[in-house]
């Protein structure tokens, strides 16, 4: 895998052979952890040797290192990913602040981290986030050491995914009649939905059809209900190839014009 800064970055997935990518959930900072795993003899590498001695397979790895007890400067370094086509696959954004060479915060955005090595000395500190965490204060060296570098270790967060859905009111404007996808407002509500519309009192005194046009539930609710009028809603809002719907209604998230 090819990387932005390839002595630094590693994706541990796909150049050390651990396995398939992990997904890990978005917390606080909270959360972090307070006491450091510590190591009085490390061995230190790349990112991707360094986050393999840890317990967990780590997808990616990232180093700052500058050298002359600098190894924890007060930076911000943008960790990229790429495959073998030159395409970025993954990014993350790493920041080091309040340091002073022997003690830092961090925070990533862009993914949350699953451990930080700090080396100093001939041992390392090792704080382990489980669940992974975007920020971490007062991490320090081995033995209060000048630190040396710091290693971040981390898996790929889960990707929330927001449903996208485009309610009957948008469907049932003739001039959005062009964004239908599969159906036509002429197609038989029975035929698309599965099932007969049950009429309201109202249709029922209007003498309503019990086999509707998705176009005529659309453009007539009080006859057939919130639920018909809805299922048309879902029905095309799913079959439109532009519109995330997952199942849920989440008012004024259409995407389309």
């Amino acid at each position: 895998m090819q990387m932005s800064h390839a002595k630094k970055g590693v994706a541990l997935g796909l150049a050390l052979g651990l396995g398939v990518f992990s997904t890990v959930p978005l917390v606080s900072p909270a959360q972090a952890a307070t006491n450091p795993v510590v190591y009085s003899n490390w061995s230190s590498g790349n990112a991707g040797a360094e986050c393999a001695q840890l317990e967990g397979d780590y997808t990616y790895g990232w180093k700052i290192d500058d050298g002359g007890a600098e190894g924890a400067p007060n930076i911000t370094e943008t960790a990229n990913f790429y495959d073998v086509d030159g395409t970025l696959v993954h990014s993350n954004t790493l920041t080091i602040s309040g340091s002073d060479g022997k003690v830092f915060n961090w925070s990533a955005s862009g993914n949350t981290i699953g451990a930080v090595i700090v080396k100093a000395g001939q041992g390392a500190n090792v704080w382990v986030y489980t669940p992974q965490t975007a920020s971490d204060t007062g991490l320090f060296g081995f033995d209060n050491k000048d630190i040396s570098h710091v290693t971040f270790c981390w898996n790929k967060d889960d990707v929330v995914v927001s449903s996208e859905w485009c309610s009957p009111g948008y469907w049932r404007q003739a001039h959005h009649y062009d964004s239908w996808v599969n159906y036509a407002p002429t197609d038989s509500f029975v035929t698309a939905i599965g099932y007969s519309p049950s009429l309201s009192r109202q249709g029922q005194r209007a003498g309503a059809t019990t086999t509707p046009s998705l176009g005529y539930v659309l453009n007539n609710p009080q006859y057939y209900g919130g639920d018909a009028f809805n299922a048309v809603g879902d029905l095309l809002s799913y079959a439109h190839p532009d519109v995330n719907f997952n199942g849920e209604r989440v008012e004024d998230s259409c995407p389309l014009n």
